[in-house]
């Protein structure tokens, strides 16, 4: 894996370079994204298990610009990106992921500095090859390399068991649990937290 880009910077942070894996490549997500977030942030499946309801085209691509102006705003250690997840050989988007340590940079968000927390998601079409766990595992180096983060965290209602193995299969184990009554997207489902220590804090 090649991380393009220098370790944790002065701030403000330059914009982010992209992450290039062995089959894919992290970037940040662009307005000319919207078209294959559309499919995945518009479907009932495929957020069934996200924080949101589907979206539609405009919802969208407010989304997008939203991203945007929070990386805009953000520094190495307070900050949101929004990676859109790509297929080195031919370009295509096939998902989208987010790595934060806060919602609304540059204001301090509910996490310890040193501590961030990521999700991600992926394109039915492209489950079961691999490409989450290869995500994943690229922007928790990332978190832990360039932004000096000691703590990763990922979220996962509890029927969401696919997500919750490609967790424990990056070593991440259960830190918190929460009843669906302390839900706050709405979708009314428990939850569990999970969490990952950088390998020199154990």
């Amino acid at each position: 894996m090649v991380i393009s880009g220098s370790p944790l910077a002065a701030q403000p942070t330059p914009p982010i370079a992209p992450i290039t894996t062995d089959r894919l490549v992290l970037r940040p997500t662009e307005l000319t994204d919207a078209p294959a977030l559309e499919k995945i942030r518009g479907s009932e499946e495929t957020t069934r298990y996200l924080s949101h309801e589907a979206l539609d085209p405009i919802q969208v691509r407010e989304r997008i610009a939203s991203d945007q102006a929070r990386a805009a705003s953000s520094t190495a250690t307070v900050f949101r990106h929004a990676w859109a997840i790509q297929l080195q050989d031919s370009g295509q988007v096939i998902g989208e992921a987010s790595t934060w340590t806060t919602r609304n940079p540059p204001e301090p968000g509910h996490l310890e500095p040193g501590q961030a927390a990521f999700g991600y998601v992926l394109d039915p079409a492209f489950h079961r090859r691999g490409y989450g766990s290869e995500a994943a595992r690229a922007l928790v180096e990332w978190l832990f390399t360039q932004r000096d983060i000691r703590t990763a965290f990922a979220g996962v209602f509890e029927p969401n068991v696919a997500s919750q193995a490609l967790l424990r299969g990056l070593g991440f184990t259960p830190d918190l649990w929460f009843s669906a009554e302390q839900d706050q997207s709405g979708k009314g489902l428990p939850s569990t937290r999970f969490r990952l220590d950088r390998p020199d804090q154990a």
